[in-house]
């Protein structure tokens, strides 16, 4: 699951320093609670409170990622190139944690372990998926091929970097079906 908007004011006097290195990496992880004493209380809060997917349904958990990118070109008489390129990639995660834990049985608090666990080994993948897709672009801008002026340079190299992130898209999206949301990974209580 993935799709959040980051506003990043990114100036171009950082840039040089990043035409080679790896995209910078901001991840912010936020959580929101649940409380019960039993399996079925639990998944009933995680089903009410858990965050929303992009198909319109709660989850219990999700990661969102955006990656941004920022291109200095420079024109040389007929020849338009990338001089420097910048690359941020947002991270956001939401996950649940469970009040009551402390008062809990042994078996419920050992299912939660597991339970949370997979969760998220789950959103580990999303995460991923995000992190690739901007060490991708930060190659594939840096090979951008030259073209006859900045502007058109410019657009060649937004749709190379729109391609990148609609392939990872499609990859969460193909992983969240083959797992059912992580069901099928152990993302339950029961």
């Amino acid at each position: 699951m993935r799709k959040i908007v980051f506003v990043l004011a990114l100036p171009m006097g950082i840039l040089a320093a990043t035409v080679t290195a790896e995209p910078l990496v901001r991840l912010h992880t936020s959580y929101y609670y649940i409380d019960g004493p039993s399996a079925t209380v639990l998944l009933a809060q995680l089903d009410k409170n858990g965050p929303l997917g992009v198909d319109g349904k709660r989850h219990p958990a999700r990661t969102r990622w955006d990656i941004k990118w920022k291109l200095q070109s420079s024109q040389h008489g007929t020849s338009c190139t990338i001089s420097e390129a910048a690359v941020i990639i947002g991270i956001a995660q939401t996950l649940p944690r469970w009040r009551g834990e402390d008062k809990g049985s042994t078996s419920l608090k050992q299912r939660w372990a597991k339970f949370t666990e997979s969760l998220l080994r789950h959103e580990e993948v999303h995460k991923q998926h995000g992190m690739q897709a901007g060490k991708e672009i930060e190659s594939a801008l840096r090979r951008v091929e030259p073209a006859s002026n900045c502007e058109d340079m410019e657009v060649r190299a937004d749709k190379v970097a729109q391609a990148i992130v609609s392939k990872y898209q499609k990859l969460d999206e193909a992983y969240d079906r083959e797992t059912a949301y992580g069901l099928s990974e152990g993302g339950t209580l029961l």
